[in-house]
């Protein structure tokens, strides 16, 4: 029997008293987390010494604070805007400080990037888990809660509930627990109306639940990211991975400004293809890599379009869908798939639509009520037909002989009996979803047709190809599964989630199941998109390297790396034409370097030389080729809209130009005594110091923040 709750506290008396005082919790990733709940549950363990608490989950999101003066003056005002009564999770601050009782735990497969570097507790109980492997990790762990915030409905056979941005877990829970006859953990929901209803597998009842937390003074929004600022880096890589999207093909794509990058040029290519080319000349992509836009690429405009199959629905994927990219519909039933695919059928059904069925063993020659059945859901037969013994009979009586050997009776199928189009189509398969205020109001604004082409499904379902392997495959033709890296070395093996040594700055995630499922899917790639270069305190660094002693994706799955300068093909490639490959890819100053060090071990021919063609690899050519295009109005520093109001995106440059001048200590004194002696007529700099709160600075502080920023925001506007 489900419970339903009116309080926090009684929601957790109900779960201990059910499940005892050892609590295993698990809970989603990203925005699916009812924090207030795992608050509260989380500080009664603190004070009850004897509640024993260990909660699982991963990508736990905290409001940013900042740490200089600067940065939190910055962010107060903002963070209050973008995130108005948002519940910060407490864990959070306790795991970054070290600071849990004996009694606690706090274990994360996947951490949100880079935040967790400087915790002792959060490293040390990381779990490396491939997100498929995440639940049955949980439960191996012996969970025995399970707590999800829950998006509601209310409708006229009673109400309904939507795991909305989270059946990623959750599902793949329930079926371990039905597949091995487990119990299932207690399953606790709690609703907030502001999460985005989402239907298909993400839709349950009730009685899915064990207990059901409503309490409006709850409800609050979901974290959402920033909209990302693109720069001319993130724009160029963006630019090359465009061009090797199939259309009719499958996409999977992360977050991020590289995401981003890439929806924007893939949008351009659509809407304005005549300047997409010209682009591409401008910058002798065409010219560079012909060879394997041709193989794995089109520049074509999108007249098919493109399904996603990504265990993030990233906010990109909306745009595309707006943009008329995001269109190609595949559906739940693996031969009718592949008579799509083959062009056999279309999605309106056609007059000989039986005939077609018959000619391909998709029909037997008599018509059962299994075949009747799985033809109207697919809408190729009218939903009012019922099944009676040799006849299918309509709404009105008429009777239709479903003995297919005699040719009248196809014929009175076919002019009687038939849909008009095909049903439940999908343009997206997804496991979760993180995005901005935008990205989830156009959820919310989503009209119950266009939610239905959206479908939120188990992690296990999108990433992987076993369980349903058959449908799969003819569903995810052309896939291009595109990830982003930190390093990748020579001959191909990338690093996407831990340092050098051993501190892991995010997770494995997906990425290596959307790897190697391209190297296992026909006609698919997996796209690494990849900075050639990164700033450090000791200057910049490559990220092209020599080798590296972490890899996320090993060399034996090495497929296509983009860098800002190019795109290497490694697939199928010898270890020698794989380092030229990369090499030319990487940035000028470090080529040679990395081609002395390839023929040291013997791994390149000497006489190799670097074309001519890439030794011009650096920041200065990228920016002389994009100017005249920057004046043209194309690739803007927020393509998809900005969160900040103009007075803070002049702020940020300022900040900006004070993070490149202040690495070192000596950079910062230096600069100090160049901001003391500055002095600036500028008036208007008056509006940028008051949302600073630096109009009248009243310590020491306040007062070295105030000349910098002067200084700044003078060299800057």
């Amino acid at each position: 029997m489900t419970v339903n709750v009116l309080n926090v506290s009684e929601c957790i008396e109900h779960v201990i008293a059910n499940k005892g005082r050892e609590l295993i919790v698990g809970t989603p990733l990203g925005i699916g987390k009812p924090n207030p709940l795992l608050n509260a549950i989380w500080q009664k363990a603190k004070y009850e010494s004897d509640l024993k608490l260990e909660i699982f989950t991963a990508l736990s999101l905290q409001v940013p604070k900042g740490k200089s003066l600067l940065e939190k003056n910055f962010l107060k005002p903002f963070t209050d805007r973008l995130f108005p009564k948002y519940p910060d999770l407490d864990y959070i601050d306790d795991v970054k400080h070290n600071n849990i009782p004996a009694n606690m735990k706090l274990t994360e497969f996947y951490m949100q990037s880079g935040k967790m570097l400087g915790s002792s507790m959060a490293q040390r109980n990381y779990t490396s888990s491939n997100y498929t492997h995440a639940a049955r990790d949980m439960m191996d762990k012996g969970l025995n809660v399970l707590m999800q915030m829950v998006a509601i409905k209310y409708t006229e056979s009673g109400v309904v509930y939507s795991l909305c941005s989270n059946t990623d877990l959750t599902l793949d829970i329930v079926a371990i627990c039905k597949r091995k006859g487990l119990d299932k953990p207690c399953m606790v929901a709690m609703v907030n109306p502001n999460m985005p209803f989402m239907a298909g597998d993400a839709q349950v009842d009730n009685d899915f639940f064990d207990v059901i937390l409503d309490d409006k003074s709850l409800y609050f929004q979901p974290f959402a990211t920033p909209r990302a600022a693109v720069n001319m880096i993130d724009y160029n890589i963006g630019l090359l991975t465009s061009s090797l999207i199939k259309d009719g093909g499958t996409m999977q794509i992360g977050i991020g400004s590289l995401g981003d990058a890439l929806i924007y040029c893939t949008k351009l290519r659509h809407q304005n293809n005549v300047d997409y080319l010209k682009l591409l000349d401008g910058l002798h992509i065409t010219q560079k890599f012909k060879q394997i836009i041709a193989k794995a690429g089109s520049l074509s405009v999108f007249k098919q379009g493109l399904y996603a199959a990504s265990e993030m629905f990233v906010e990109g994927f909306a745009h595309l869908f707006n943009a008329d990219i995001l269109k190609r519909k595949v559906y739940p039933d693996a031969q009718v798939q592949t008579l799509l695919n083959q062009g056999v059928l279309t999605e309106k059904i056609q007059k000989n639509v039986i005939e077609i069925l018959l000619q391909n063993n998709i029909l037997d020659e008599f018509i059962t009520k299994k075949q009747m059945l799985r033809l109207q859901y697919l809408g190729i037969l009218k939903s009012d037909l019922q099944m009676f013994k040799g006849y299918m009979q309509d709404s009105v009586g008429n009777k239709y002989d479903t003995d297919l050997f005699h040719y009248e009776n196809i014929q009175a199928i076919q002019n009687n009996c038939l849909g008009e189009q095909l049903n439940h189509g999908t343009v997206l398969h997804g496991a979760f979803f993180l995005g901005s205020r935008w990205f989830y109001q156009w959820l919310h604004n989503l009209n119950d047709k266009h939610r239905d082409l959206f479908q939120m499904t188990a992690v296990s379902q999108v990433n992987e190809l076993y369980g349903g392997e058959a449908l799969d495959r003819v569903q995810r033709i052309n896939a291009r599964f595109i990830n982003t890296c930190m390093k990748v070395d020579l001959l191909g093996a990338a690093a996407s989630d831990t340092l050098d040594n051993n501190q892991v700055v995010s997770g494995v995630g997906g990425q290596y199941n959307f790897v190697a499922m391209a190297q296992a899917l026909e006609d698919s790639r997996s796209i690494l998109m990849l900075r050639s270069t990164h700033q450090s305190k000791g200057g910049v660094v490559s990220n092209v390297v020599w080798k590296y002693s972490y890899c996320t994706i090993p060399r034996h799955l090495r497929d296509i790396v983009v860098t800002e300068y190019g795109i290497a093909d490694l697939r199928g490639q010898s270890d020698e034409d794989c380092i030229k490959r990369m090499i030319c890819i990487a940035d000028s100053q470090f080529q040679n370097e990395l081609r002395q060090t390839a023929i040291k071990y013997h791994k390149l021919d000497p006489n190799w030389s670097i074309p001519e063609l890439f030794k011009n690899n650096t920041v200065e050519y990228l920016e002389s080729k994009f100017v005249n295009f920057l004046k043209s109005g194309y690739f803007p520093q927020y393509p998809f809209g900005s969160d900040f109001s103009d007075e803070e995106l002049v702020i940020i440059e300022a900040l900006k130009f004070l993070k490149a001048n202040t690495k070192t200590t000596f950079e910062k004194i230096r600069l100090i005594i160049k901001a003391s002696l500055f002095s600036s007529k500028n008036r208007s700099l008056k509006i940028y110091l008051a949302r600073m709160g630096l109009l009248n600075p009243q310590n020491t502080e306040e007062k070295i923040s105030y000349k910098l920023l002067k200084y700044a925001l003078d060299k800057t506007i």
